[in-house]
């Protein structure tokens, strides 16, 4: 009888704790493309590249919110989540984006209150991450990053209407 105590709790221990962290963001990535617009106003990709400064790191905590670092020699971002407070701009946005599903939109305390930051996440792809970045969300996107640890940009052939 204890035996199959043991048993059983040795077999469903580990499936409880891989359950529990399901669609928790906890990236760490080498390559980053940048969607940006140039001097004469057009947008494209730039080839994706490794991260200048270390890897990029995006970990969810228990609350929403993410912690993100660009750069190994600065301390992290936090970016707190208020998709609640978004639920009529959410229908101007995707939902997904070449298979990326949206997480949420996010700000930092310390930009403007209406630079708005939406992440995608794909499950099949753990380590990337799609990162769109607006001044009204829904009408002036400003630029995307795409994260991963492969140097291959599944987006290269979309295009965005980034605005200036």
């Amino acid at each position: 009888m204890m035996k199959n105590i043991w048993l059983i709790f040795l077999i469903v221990l580990p499936l409880m704790g891989s359950c529990q962290n399901k669609g928790k963001l906890d990236i760490t990535a080498k390559y980053i493309a940048l969607y940006l617009g140039d001097t004469s106003g057009h947008a494209h990709w730039r080839p994706i590249q490794e991260t200048p400064a270390g890897d990029f790191k995006c970990h969810e905590e228990e609350n929403g919110d993410l912690t993100v670092t660009f750069n190994r020699n600065e301390p992290p971002s936090r970016f707190i989540n208020e998709t609640k407070n978004h639920s009529e701009d959410l229908k101007k946005i995707p939902m997904e984006i070449a298979g990326y599903k949206f997480k949420g939109v996010y700000y930092i305390e310390t930009h403007p209150a209406a630079l708005s930051h939406v992440f995608y996440y794909d499950e099949k792809r753990p380590n990337d991450l799609v990162f769109v970045r607006y001044l009204v969300i829904g009408q002036n996107l400003l630029s995307v990053n795409f994260h991963s640890d492969k140097k291959v940009n599944p987006l290269a052939d979309l295009e965005f209407d980034v605005k200036h």
